[in-house]
C-alpha cells in the first residue's frame, strides 16, 4: 500500500508540475501576444498620425528626439516615468521652431508658444495644470496681434487688444 500511495503522489506531483508549466507557458504566450498587439497598435497610431509622440515604454525616463526623414529635428523633449516633463520643442521640416510647450508630469503647465513657418509668432499663452490660464494672444502671419483673450481654468473671454502691447517678433534660435 505505501508503494501504491507513493506512485499516486508522484503522479499527482507530476500533473501539478505540468499544469504549472502549461500555465507559465500560456502566461508567457499571452504576454508576448499582448506585447506584439501593443506594438502593432502603436505602429498603426504613428502611421495614422506621424506627429504623435509615444515613449519607449510607460515608465521611460530620458530624452526624446525624433527627426524628419531629411535628418532635421522634428521633436525634442524629456520623458519622466513615461510622461512629458519640462520643455518640449517641435520644429517644421525646414528646421524653424513650430512650438514650445512646458509640461509637468504629463500636463501642460507653463509657457506655450506656436510659430508660423516664416518664424513669426502665431500664439502665446500659459497653461496651469492642463488648462488655459492668463492672457492668450493670437497673431497673423506678419506678427500683428489680432486677438487677445483672458483665460482662467480653461474659460476664456475675448478682450480688445491694447495698443501698448508689443506684438510680433521672432523666437530665439533653438
Amino acid at each position: 500500500m505505501p508503494y501504491n500511495a507513493n506512485i499516486k503522489g508522484l503522479i499527482l506531483m507530476g500533473l501539478l508540475v505540468c499544469s504549472a508549466c502549461k500555465f507559465q507557458s500560456d502566461k508567457a504566450k499571452n504576454a508576448l501576444s499582448d506585447s506584439l498587439a501593443r506594438k502593432h497598435h502603436m505602429d498603426s497610431l504613428l502611421n495614422a498620425n506621424p506627429y504623435l509622440i509615444i515613449p519607449k515604454d510607460s515608465n521611460y525616463t530620458g530624452d526624446y528626439v525624433k527627426s524628419y526623414p531629411n535628418g532635421v529635428k522634428q521633436f525634442k523633449g524629456f520623458f519622466r516615468f513615461g510622461k512629458r516633463h519640462g520643455q518640449w520643442l517641435s520644429f517644421y521640416a525646414n528646421g524653424h521652431l513650430w512650438s514650445e510647450m512646458e509640461y509637468d508630469k504629463g500636463l501642460r503647465h507653463g509657457k506655450n508658444a506656436a510659430y508660423y513657418e516664416n518664424g513669426n509668432i502665431r500664439q502665446s499663452g500659459f497653461y496651469k495644470y492642463d488648462r488655459r490660464d492668463s492672457v492668450w494672444m493670437f497673431y497673423d502671419t506678419s506678427g500683428k496681434m489680432v486677438l487677445q483673450q483672458i483665460c482662467k481654468n480653461d474659460t476664456c473671454k475675448l478682450v480688445e487688444p491694447k495698443t501698448s502691447v508689443k506684438s510680433g517678433g521672432k523666437p530665439k534660435a533653438p
